[in-house]
């Protein structure tokens, strides 16, 4: 099962080289056309102030309330891709994005995400930038001259970010808990306690306390939730492997050789 925590107050979409150990994202992978026709759409929603109040834990929902699957259409998903280039851990994990990125462009073609909960938005806005304003703290700084130094932006480009990065990511969870409640995927206390133990090991934590110490849980179980239905839409998606003949190989060498 793939371990890639990928929800967790996505700092990297913001952060870049920021230095944020532990935090990990990634942006949902639609496709341009998909996340621009959905653009208009949630525009209003996604104007949220990030002073609006804040739930203290995260809101429960339930997916297919925010996006209409009646259909088996996503266990008919036919994929072409390349192989890994070889079996270094690198080429594995980039193999697995790939296969991920392009599972997600079909759902969101095939299921767009029209609507988010405002007080999920909400949450997870306020959680992103608390996580930055402790930054600021623990280099000494008030959160603007943080943002400066190490974002190179004002409060106000970083509300936008966080916006834009908190609407790109729920629709993805959104997404993938409609295909898990529609297929009765859960995350058992036995699957939970695993994935703290592998969350922790790969991302730097001493322990799986210490984890859960920084995540609520209800941020881990999505996690872990959007992981095991990525594994369960990848078992029922037929992968076709691209594979070039050598003498293939050679032409598209020569193509590129002459241009």
């Amino acid at each position: 099962m793939r371990k890639k925590l990928a929800i967790l107050l996505m700092s990297a979409v913001i952060a870049g080289a920021l230095p944020c150990t532990g935090l990990y994202a990634e942006e949902t992978p639609a496709s341009e056309e998909v996340q621009e026709a959905d653009a208009g759409e949630t525009e209003a929603m996604t104007e949220t102030d990030v002073s609006v109040s804040v739930p203290e834990n995260r809101p429960e929902y339930q997916a297919l309330d925010y996006v209409k699957i009646d259909d088996d259409e996503y266990k008919k998903i036919q994929l072409s891709v390349y192989p890994p280039a070889d079996d270094s851990e690198e080429a594995q994990a980039e193999y697995q994005k790939t296969i991920d990125t392009m599972i997600m462009t079909q759902l969101f073609s095939l299921y767009p995400v029209r609507e988010l909960p405002q007080d999920l938005m909400n949450y997870t806005i306020g959680s992103l930038t608390a996580t930055y304003q402790e930054y600021a703290g623990m280099y000494g700084m008030d959160f603007a001259t943080f943002l400066q130094t190490y974002l190179k932006e004002d409060e106000s480009t970083f509300n936008a970010q966080v916006k834009k990065a908190a609407d790109q990511t729920l629709k993805e969870e959104i997404l993938l808990k409609a295909v898990a409640e529609k297929e009765n995927i859960t995350v058992s206390e036995e699957e939970y306690e695993q994935g703290c133990a592998d969350y922790a090991l790969q991302y730097g934590y001493e322990s799986a306390d210490a984890l859960r110490q920084a995540f609520d849980e209800p941020t881990i179980r999505i996690s872990l939730l959007m992981d095991k239905t990525f594994d369960y839409l990848e078992s029922v998606t037929q992968i076709d492997l691209i594979i070039e003949t050598e003498t293939e190989s050679e032409s598209e060498a020569m193509t590129e050789a002459e241009t």
